[in-house]
């Protein structure tokens, strides 16, 4: 029966002295692959496939550049302040409105406001295009000084920021 409990010790102590070892090597790979899906030991900005939140830029005018990969014929623009009061220029028609701003996606609270112009039949298509991407709900990014709103049902439009 003593040397029960002796091989019981003996195997308590080494158990405790290995245990502690063995338990730094098992957590050492958890902390790297932690360490890599946060940017790396190396300290890189890179987020590791986690999305970071990119704030809505405000209170900023930005210039229609592309629609649907084409320029447009006329200069059109946006603005939306941080209320999510927004107004802006589609063509042939000022126009003011409420949006709501999601983390990625922007929708109207209600049908913004217009004052009627005629337009010429190219110049219409464009603005429809224009309305077709604002009014579906968009999917919004912000890439330097571009805001670029993709529509729900397709269509983008590629806004740059102006002075």
């Amino acid at each position: 029966m003593n040397k029960f409990f002796s091989i019981l010790a003996v195997a308590l102590c080494v158990a405790m002295v290995a245990g502690p070892a063995d338990a730094k090597k098992r957590a050492k790979p958890a902390e790297e692959s932690q360490g890599q899906q946060q940017g790396g030991e190396s300290g890189d900005k890179d987020t590791g496939g986690i999305p970071r939140y990119v704030p809505f830029p405000h209170n900023r005018n930005f210039n229609l550049v592309e629609i649907n990969g084409k320029a447009p014929p006329v200069e059109m623009w946006i603005n939306i302040d941080s209320t999510g009061r927004a107004n802006g220029f589609s063509g042939c028609k000022n126009w003011s409105g409420v949006f709501i701003i999601g983390p990625d996606r922007l929708g109207p609270k209600a049908m913004p406001a217009v004052n009627e112009r005629q337009c010429d039949g190219a110049l219409a298509g464009v603005e429809r295009d224009y309305w077709n991407v604002l009014l579906s709900g968009p999917y919004w990014d912000v890439k330097g000084d571009d805001l670029i709103l993709k529509g729900f049902k397709g269509g983008v439009l590629k806004f740059q920021r102006s002075l």
